[in-house]
């Protein structure tokens, strides 16, 4: 495999911008298993000379990746490339992910037709969460159910990024690039600083939580720009498109990152929710049975579903039947 074939895959790897003929080239290479143990040595060689020691990469994987990648772009403009999985199949090319919570995280390429910007996606699946190292230095823990997307121009031509679902940032100090969060009713700006964003597409409110440091919260219904001091909540309703603040509780809003789960005077409702991302179960009960329940519990690392079932069914006088993935959970007259 000669250099330009070599730059050629170093590209399509890193999810830059491969013309109509190079991937022929790719293809072409890989149809011929005469040049797999050139390719292995390679992949070996270039991996173990960038400092990444915990990288499972083959030439069977890049090949199939190809394949795939021919296959779909006859059909879609755009794409999501699942090179990510369970075996940490390539990891830190866009982002370094670390797995101390979880089983399993996703990274996706989004190759668009032109090929001029591509973008990354990183996902914590229900169930589960992840820790992300930006390209900047900046770390964000997503919680379940929870992704981001970046472009590959990420700290090149600004420090954007988009988010669905939930996630605590650490940002980076740099004042002449600000940092921007992108969620469908809001963004956030900042420079350098730890905040939390819960952005859920179920939950009526958006909420930015900051630890340390100032934000500004930008309305996108209008030109509106709330300053955010450090120890303070600023909540969005998505309903009334109201404002509302309030004293930051840390270890509630926060505590997810260190995997505690907890409640503090939360409706029913509510609760039903968050057991549904924390544990990747459906939870089926009447909302009138329970409209005037609230519930305060504190789950450390480590405790069951089971520990917080038996809560439930103390707290507010129900039972809960466990069935596969399901909870249903009736109230006892």
């Amino acid at each position: 495999m000669d250099q330009k074939a070599q730059a050629i895959l170093e590209r399509f790897i890193l999810g830059e911008s491969v013309s109509v003929s190079e991937m022929k080239e790719l293809k072409r290479i890989f149809t011929q298993n005469i040049h797999r143990k050139e390719i292995n040595q390679w992949l070996a060689n270039k991996w173990d000379t960038a400092g990444f020691d915990d990288i499972e990469i083959s030439y069977d994987g890049l090949k199939q990746k190809i394949l795939e990648y021919e296959a779909q772009k006859k059909f879609k403009p755009a794409f999501y490339q699942h090179i990510i999985g369970y075996s940490q199949y390539y990891q830190r090319i866009a982002a370094a992910l670390f797995i101390p919570l979880i089983i399993g995280i996703s990274l996706y390429f989004v190759f668009t037709p032109s090929g001029n910007e591509n973008f990354y996606v990183a996902e914590a699946p229900l169930g589960q969460k992840a820790k992300v190292e930006l390209p900047d230095g900046s770390t964000v823990w997503l919680n379940s159910g929870s992704n981001i997307r970046y472009s590959s121009d990420f700290n090149r031509k600004n420090r954007t990024i988009e988010l669905n679902g939930e996630a605590f940032f650490e940002v980076e100090k740099n004042t002449g690039k600000p940092f921007f969060v992108h969620t469908p009713f809001l963004d956030v700006k900042v420079t350098g600083t730890r905040f939390n964003v819960n952005a859920y597409n179920d939950e009526p409110f958006i909420e930015t939580s900051l630890v340390e440091g100032t934000v500004h919260v930008l309305l996108k219904n209008g030109d509106k720009s709330f300053p955010l001091t450090s120890g303070n909540v600023l909540a969005y309703s998505k309903s009334s498109h109201e404002i509302s603040s309030h004293s930051l509780n840390e270890e509630v809003a926060i505590g997810w990152k260190d995997n505690r789960l907890i409640f503090i005077d939360d409706d029913f409702s509510k609760l039903a929710r968050k057991i549904e991302k924390w544990y990747n179960v459906e939870v089926v009960y009447n909302p009138d049975d329970f409209e005037e329940n609230k519930l305060t519990v504190k789950l450390l690392e480590g405790e069951q579903l089971n520990r917080l079932l038996e809560i439930i069914e103390s707290a507010v006088g129900a039972k809960c039947t466990v069935k596969e993935n399901r909870i249903l959970i009736t109230k006892i007259q």
